[in-house]
Parts: C-alpha cells; sequence; structure tokens
C-alpha cells in the first residue's frame, strides 16, 4: 500500500544547504551590522533592555487589575461574574475531556499498533480492530 519513494539527489544536497547557500549573505551582514551596533553602544543598548524588562513587568500586572475592573463595572457586576466563571468551567471541562479523549485515543492506536504488528492476525485480533475502530467513531463524535 504504501511504497518508498526514492530520490536520485546528492546526499550532501539538502534543503538547508540550500537555504544556507542562498541566505548565507543577508545573514552575515545582519550579524556583522548588530554586532558593530552592539559594540559601538553597549551602554545604550542594555539600558533600553532593562527598560523594556521593567515596561513588561509592570504592564503585566497592571493590565490584569485593570482590566479586570472595567469589566465588572461596565457590564454589571457580580451577575455576569457568575456567568463568567460558567464560561471558564464550561471551557475547562471541554480542555479536560478533549485530553481524555486524546488519552484514550492514543491508548487504542497503541493497542492497535501491537496488534497489526503480528504477523497472523486471529479472529479475535479483527473483533479488536473492528471494536477499536468503533470506539474512535464515538471518540469523534461530539
Amino acid at each position: 500500500m504504501f511504497r518508498k519513494i526514492r530520490s536520485n539527489r546528492a546526499p550532501e544536497k539538502t534543503v538547508w544547504a540550500d537555504l544556507r547557500y542562498e541566505l548565507a549573505p543577508y545573514i552575515k551582514k545582519i550579524y556583522h551590522c548588530s554586532t558593530a551596533v552592539l559594540s559601538r553602544f553597549p551602554r545604550t543598548i542594555f539600558i533600553c533592555m532593562v527598560i523594556v524588562l521593567i515596561y513588561s513587568v509592570l504592564w503585566s500586572f497592571s493590565a490584569d487589575l485593570k482590566g479586570g475592573s472595567r469589566n465588572m463595572l461596565a457590564v454589571g457586576g457580580k451577575n455576569d461574574s457568575v456567568q463568567n466563571s460558567e464560561v471558564i468551567t464550561k471551557g475547562l471541562n471541554s480542555i479536560s475531556r478533549a485530553a481524555g479523549d486524546l488519552r484514550r485515543t492514543i491508548a487504542i492506536r497503541d493497542k492497535v499498533d501491537s496488534v497489526i504488528n503480528k504477523k497472523k492476525l486471529s479472529l479475535a485480533d479483527s473483533v479488536f480492530l473492528e471494536n477499536a475502530l468503533l470506539e474512535l467513531k464515538l471518540i469523534q463524535q461530539p
């Protein structure tokens, strides 16, 4: 059913080698320009990095506080927070259900692979494969 595709390309010629060959001049130019700028203004760049880091930390804490209070006041208060918690709960439940389905699918796939790798299949193996297919169909249904 599956045939191996044979290629006549040279083994040392890969996609990455071609990309490296094509992009090497640009990468070298970017490298030299960036090292020149970094060596010319190291203190300024360091200060900018520290400022951006402090800004991002402050923004991550302040955006969470301001955003939550605005939503509560604008939408209507406690009643909507209960609805928001229900939405969050439903979302978490769907995520956990999807994770469970994924675990079941992986377990079924492992069992099916072990059965398929046998040299000779028995009647019980055929029944097991049919049941596994039905179970996978049930997992895919919403």
